[in-house]
């Protein structure tokens, strides 16, 4: 942020279960993280992370950030820009990927709506969120990872409300989740009130759950929209 004046804003990020990975399965994970500019105007920065154990990757995620180019006030304010070449040199050849990364969240919601099954959603009154400070990062927005535990709490209370009439929406609690996919299109700010829109829909063998997440008495579209599978 000081040499090359740039900050970072997290757009798309995904985040896979491929097998168990326990407390007692070992003593330390490996940890391998990789990075790549992405585009044809190296508009975006993607980072790929695995956890390993003995049995190999247990976990990957995978993280599109879009590049601003900050003003150099306290509140570290910016524009959408392009990454310097300065910052761009350093990277590898094979790290630089003329293809942008396509966000799947919407075609994810989308193929649900078509092809799956309705098994519930939710109706008035819809969770509510409060943005303190604690959920904030720089500048007074949300810090992306807060927003998820957002969708996480709705599933719950969704389960709670409508488990008794669709009991397959429970295995959500008690397998878990096998993959997340979420993006971020607007900032949530402090002292913001958020509301949780949620619909489950069977699609395939799993379960899909389908998180939008919108500030109260704003028509203007989800901030959020977080996607589930069993």
């Amino acid at each position: 942020m000081t040499e090359h004046r740039v900050g970072f804003v997290l757009w798309s990020w995904q985040l896979e279960y491929e097998k168990p990975l326990r407390f007692h399965d070992l003593d330390a994970a490996t940890v391998e993280v990789g990075a790549q500019v992405r585009g044809p105007r190296s508009t975006q920065l993607e980072f790929e992370t695995t956890f390993s154990g003995p049995g190999g990757v247990a976990v990957r995620t995978r993280a599109t950030s879009v590049p601003l180019s900050l003003s150099g006030d306290s509140a570290l304010s910016g524009a959408p820009a392009v990454l310097p070449d300065s910052l761009v040199a350093e990277f590898l050849a094979d790290e630089v990927v003329r293809a942008p990364h396509r966000c799947q969240v919407r075609a994810l919601r989308a193929a649900f709506e078509r092809d799956g099954e309705l098994l519930a959603e939710n109706t008035d009154p819809l969770p509510t969120y409060r943005i303190h400070r604690h959920h904030c990062e720089v500048a007074d927005q949300w810090y992306w990872a807060e927003s998820l535990g957002f969708a996480v709490g709705a599933r719950e209370e969704f389960v709670r409300r409508y488990g008794g009439r669709v009991p397959e929406l429970r295995a959500s609690l008690s397998d878990g989740i096998r993959r997340v996919d979420a993006t971020w299109l607007r900032a949530g700010q402090l002292w913001d009130l958020f509301q949780v829109r949620t619909r489950a829909h069977r699609h395939g063998p799993g379960i899909a759950f389908v998180h939008e997440l919108e500030l109260v008495g704003d028509s203007g579209g989800p901030y959020a929209i977080i996607v589930e599978r069993t």
